[in-house]
């Protein structure tokens, strides 16, 4: 990746250069006016002449004007950037949600990759602006000012400036090349780790039913810990560039001072323009310091520009979408089209199919015939922006209007079912949404949050969204069901079938099932469809909603134990190094600038240069420490914070996992970045940024208070009461003026990270629904509404810096008028005051971070994480307790919550070696029963117990439950391989041949698909398994679950996609290899039901034996 420019037309305007420079050039006066009047002022003295008091004034003058530079500086970057990287994140999100779902997985941009980027990445644009550019135009204004004033005093000073300078630039040139491909190393495995941590989180059902979750917690330890390498070693490199522009800085100013005093030491040079040459000297060093320091800490957000370039500036693909229908009297037109994923094997080829008002077609071909595909096509040429790749597909697709979409993966991005639909259905009338709602049965769970919301229910939320869109607008006049009544019981299904039938005349209805009962409707008509037949059908992935949609319905106790500044304190032994590093770099620092001061002043007596010659040594000394104490520094907090967060990681993972009424929170919301990536990081930020400077500084300014008093007891009184100035009312004052914005500033940052995520997930229905402008509107008001209130708060932006150098200037201008000390002890005396403002200032604005630092860590304490290790999700070592091979059910009552009550007082028994049909109302919870069976849920009443191979009863706690596998309904396929999804089922112990791969396939129907797969088990299947159709998606992680080899299977709807026949073939298949283990299925089939031995049904509360 080359590196990218460092001004980017579109991210700073040449006006807004010139207003920088000109604050630029104002320090550089104030900084002129302070050093000739502090010099002027010391030299006198040393000759025993008389001051002028108006040389005080003239430096009072020059540390205000220098203060308001700085200030303007800061608060000037801040406000050009602010609109910029909003700008630039609204583009990059519209531009990926108006794309088309439906493409090969190798084409595809990752989800997770992009929303990262259009917040994580983007946000690192801040450093850009606020210490880049200032540095940057530092760079160019301050050595050429500053070196003029120089030439002016003196000659052979700027002539020893003129030849230092210049080897800053040659080695920030040369460190900046190799930094490059650390950064692209760094960013590569901040993208894996973002992939990783989405894919987790949607497949959480299928590791907690198989007992993975525990391992892929490891592993997204093992990613954090190659994010954590990558970025130390692109920081290592950094801090190394830093550690030689310290150390040339450092050096040059040291031997400039050696130099000066060897001058004065012969009578050749001025003491006066000497010291005032030493006050400016390392301000003009620290310009080009900063700027190259400033240039490492933008690489992230210069990086993440040149991605958003690259991903906006994509070329444009084919058109689908036709404007003109040949007919008239046609609501949708399909006209010759073909559709493939990897431009060989056709999915579709030469569709034709017209649809006029009033008409209904059904396909209902087999599972992987592409009937979900050709929806998905229509739906995406109609609502995205038609840039198909011209290699996979063509042909013609017109749509007369608007549609509205059931889909086989229903969407949902609002906190409630009623929220929900007044986003997506606002014209419908109060009447009709309660008539809808009470067919459907949904009147009781409307107000719920949907994250509480079952798989059946979540359908007819599907159903009652494209029901009121389709009845309440005249333009919504055709309807895409793709299997309507998957996941519904029988009652709710023959409603679903009723309305469907209902719909009004004007609107036409293409639906793709598996349920007969549709196909014989009396409106409908079964269409064939052109298929190459056994090839994988594609679908979208994508589940739920933003986080407060279901984060809404999870109350958790309040942990106050979270106290992360002394976890990093004390539990990672590289913090206290780094305190101990930190302190004696900034010690060294001002040390320097003192002993240069006396130096200066004592040459100027002309003594033998051998009574200077342990000052000049201490000097170099000095220099050199500075830079190597910084640079261990920084290597040592790095080290402690980046180590913190990936513990973090891991610790939050295992948290949110451990507690079933997150599990729709992680696997359904767009919350995952934001909590395990997003905050992890921005904590792991704040931290290194407040923890250490106030300690730092208080060890400096009360070492140099001290040194102060032994000079002249006022100087030490002057010292401590700037510190209590500064400890008090101006902490108190940056603290009010930043500290509320800077937590209002981190709040937004999290809502937009989940935001992004949550519109490029869930872009398909929002453009179905004809609300992907709404939404991304409200994204760019709230925007807008941020940026209106930080340009008011910019104005405080340099409020820390400002302050902390005035009162270091101030306290260096009492210190000289009230000394009676020698000249020398003067010098070093004011020197060493000027030096305390850089830590000042790292200080105050380390306080003014610690209010975002205490709000960030309420909320992790708010979501059960605490100081000591949590217990991970139930997963049970294999020679714990006894095995289980059968459950028994005492009155036993399940809940998520304390007073909310799923399953109450159920009595059953569940045998072992057979088949056990769980049957109930959606909703009556069969699923939560399955979770309890699986471990992961207490009982809130009454007992559930397992069974041994000795027929024993075994509490659950004593049982060890790795002997049972789970398939759900949101049975996840993960971003891999067919070999890899396999045997995620199977230890990491033991290992399956080739052969028994094969076989699993074959039992669940499988084998002709898998036979067309170019790579074998070696193939891979895009995220959420999008390159297979839902009944192949099903198939694949049962045989997923019978894999491992355990002895009792929970099987939840595994038919839920599959037609009639190929579930009666699927359950039959699985009878024969599963003989002898335990099955306890989930069905609304009651033939499926009929053929189990045993039936518990929920809705009667009753254990049945089945003929």
């Amino acid at each position: 990746m080359p590196a990218p420019r460092f001004l980017p037309s579109e991210l700073i305007t040449s006006r807004q250069f010139i207003v920088l420079a000109a604050f630029s050039a104002l320090k550089v006066v104030g900084l002129i006016m302070v050093a000739y009047a502090l010099g002027l002022w010391i030299a006198t003295m040393a000759t025993a002449g008389e001051n002028d008091r108006q040389l005080l004034g003239l430096a009072v003058i020059g540390a205000v004007l220098r203060a308001l530079s700085a200030w303007g500086l800061n608060a000037g970057a801040r406000r050009m950037g602010l609109g910029a990287k909003e700008r630039l994140r609204l583009n990059l999100v519209r531009n990926q949600a108006t794309q088309p779902t439906i493409a090969p997985a190798a084409k595809q941009q990752s989800i997770p990759v992009i929303a990262t980027l259009a917040s994580h990445g983007l946000e690192k644009l801040d450093d850009y602006f606020t210490k880049f550019i200032p540095a940057l135009i530092g760079a160019l204004a301050v050595p050429v000012l500053l070196g003029l004033y120089i030439l002016q005093l003196d000659w052979i000073s700027a002539l020893v400036l003129l030849l230092t300078i210049p080897l800053i630039p040659v080695f920030m040139a040369l460190i900046g090349m190799h930094t490059q491909d650390t950064l692209n190393e760094s960013q590569a495995t901040l993208d894996q780790l973002a992939h990783q941590l989405y894919e987790l989180a949607q497949g959480l059902p299928a590791l907690l039913g198989l007992g993975r979750a525990r391992a892929h917690g490891n592993a997204i330890a093992a990613v954090s810990n190659r994010y954590r390498q990558a970025t130390m070693a692109n920081l290592k490199t950094v801090f190394m560039s830093s550690f030689w522009l310290e150390l040339i800085a450092t050096l040059a100013v040291a031997v400039l001072a050696v130099m000066i005093g060897v001058r004065l030491v012969g009578g050749n040079m001025d003491l006066a323009a000497g010291l005032t040459i030493l006050i400016l000297a390392p301000e003009l060093f620290s310009a080009l310091r900063e700027v190259g320091s400033a240039y490492h800490a933008a690489d992230d957000g210069l990086a993440a520009y040149q991605k958003y370039t690259a991903i906006t500036t994509g070329t444009s693909g084919r058109q689908l979408r036709s404007t003109t229908a040949t007919n008239p009297q046609n609501i949708l037109e399909i006209s010759d089209l073909q559709f493939s994923y990897d431009g060989l094997n056709p999915i579709h080829q030469t569709v034709n199919l017209t649809l006029a008002a009033g008409e209904h077609r059904v396909l209902s071909t087999p599972s992987g015939t592409g009937k979900s595909t050709l929806l998905t096509l229509i739906a995406e040429a109609h609502s995205s922006d038609n840039s198909f790749d011209p290699e996979l597909a063509s042909g013609r697709i017109f749509v007369a209007n608007q549609l509205a979409t059931i889909s086989q993966h229903p969407q949902f991005n609002a906190a409630t079912g009623w929220l929900q639909l007044d986003q997506d259905a606002p014209a419908a009338s109060a009447e009709l949404r309660q008539q809808l709602s009470a067919r459907l049965g949904m009147e009781p769970m409307l107000n719920r949050p949907i994250g509480e919301y079952s798989p059946g229910e979540l359908r007819r939320l599907e159903v009652m969204r494209a029901l009121l869109r389709i009845h309440s607008d005249a333009r919504c006049t055709l309807l895409l069901a793709d299997e309507p009544t998957a996941h519904l019981d029988e009652r709710n299904a023959q409603q679903v079938r009723e309305l469907l039938e209902e719909l009004p005349s004007r609107c036409a209805l293409l639906i793709a099932s598996h349920d007969p009962a549709i196909s014989q409707g009396h409106h409908t008509r079964t269409t064939p469809l052109e298929v190459n037949n056994g090839l994988s059908a594609p679908q979208a992935a994508g589940e739920l909603q933003e986080p407060e949609a279901v984060a809404a319905g999870v109350k958790e106790p309040r942990s106050e134990k979270f106290n992360p500044l002394r976890e990093l304190l004390v539990g990672y032994k590289a913090s206290p190094k780094a305190l101990l590093w930190g302190s004696t770099s900034v010690l060294c620092a001002v040390a320097l600038a003192a002993l240069s001061g006396w130096l200066i002043v004592e040459s100027s007596y002309q003594p033998a240069i051998l009574h200077l010659t342990v000052a000049f040594v201490m000097v170099r000394t000095l220099g050199i420490g500075r830079a190597v104490f910084r640079y261990l520094e920084q290597l040592a907090i790095h080290d402690a914070v980046l180590a913190y967060a990936t513990d973090l990681r891991e610790k939050m993972w295992n948290a949110m996992v451990s507690n079933p009424a997150r599990w729709g929170l992680l696997s359904r919301s767009s919350v995952i970045l934001r909590y395990l990536l997003a905050e992890v990081d921005e904590l792991r930020d704040l931290l290194a940024r407040v923890l250490f400077p106030p300690l730092q500084g208080i060890v400096v300014w009360v070492a140099a208070a001290v040194t102060l008093y032994f000079i002249q007891p006022e100087f030490g009184y002057l010292a401590m009461a700037a510190a209590l100035v500064l400890a008090f009312p101006v902490r108190w004052l940056v603290q009010r003026i930043e500290g509320e914005h800077l937590v209002h500033q981190l709040r937004h940052r999290m809502q937009m990270n989940q935001s992004a995520l949550g519109i490029l997930r869930h872009k398909l229905a929002l453009r179905s629904n004809q609300r992907l402008e709404n939404v991304i509107g409200q994204f760019h008001e709230a925007e807008t509404l941020n940026t209106q209130r930080a340009r008011r708060h910019a104005l405080g932006q340099g409020s820390a810096t400002a302050l902390a150098t005035l009162i270091s200037v101030l306290l260096a201008i009492a210190i000289t008028a009230l000394s009676h000390s020698s000249a020398s002890f003067t010098a070093l005396a004011v020197l060493l005051s000027l030096a305390l403002g850089e830590s000042a200032g790292n200080a105050l604005l380390a306080l003014q971070q610690g209010r975002a630092l205490k709000e960030l860590s309420a909320k992790l304490a708010e979501r059960g994480m605490q100081s000591q290790d949590l217990p991970a999700t139930r997963e049970h070592p294999l020679d714990q307790g006894s095995k289980i091979v059968g459950f028994e059910l005492d009155s036993l009552s399940l809940g998520y919550e304390q007073g909310t009550t799923v399953v109450a007082e159920l009595s059953a028994h569940i045998p072992a070696s057979q088949w056990t049909a769980i049957t109930g109302p959606s909703g009556s919870g069969k699923s939560t029963l399955l979770t309890a069976l699986l471990g992961a849920l207490p009982a809130q009443g009454g007992a559930l117990r397992g069974i041994d191979a000795d027929g024993n009863l075994v509490e659950m706690e004593q049982a060890d439950l790795s002997s049972v596998a789970w398939c759900p309904q949101e049975a996840h396929l993960f971003d891999s391989t067919i070999r890899r999804n396999l045997m995620l089922a199977v230890a990491q112990e033991q290992n399956c041949t080739d052969a028994e791969l094969h076989r699993v396939l074959e039992q669940v129907g499988l084998a002709k698909w898998f036979a067309q797969q170019p790579a074998g088990l070696e193939s891979r299947i895009g995220s959420g398994g999008h390159q297979l159709s839902g009944g192949q998606r099903c198939k694949l992680a049962v045989a997923r679950a019978i894999l491992g080899g355990h002895q009792i299977i929970l099987l939840d709807e595994p038919t839920a996609h599959l037609g009639e026949d190929e579930a009666g073939e699927l359950i039959s298949t699985l009878h024969q290899a599963l003989a002898g283990r335990t099955v306890v299925l989930i069905t609304h089939d009651q033939n499926l039901a009929g053929q189990c031995a045993y039936r518990i049904d929920l809705g009667a509360r009753k254990l049945k034996t089945n003929a």
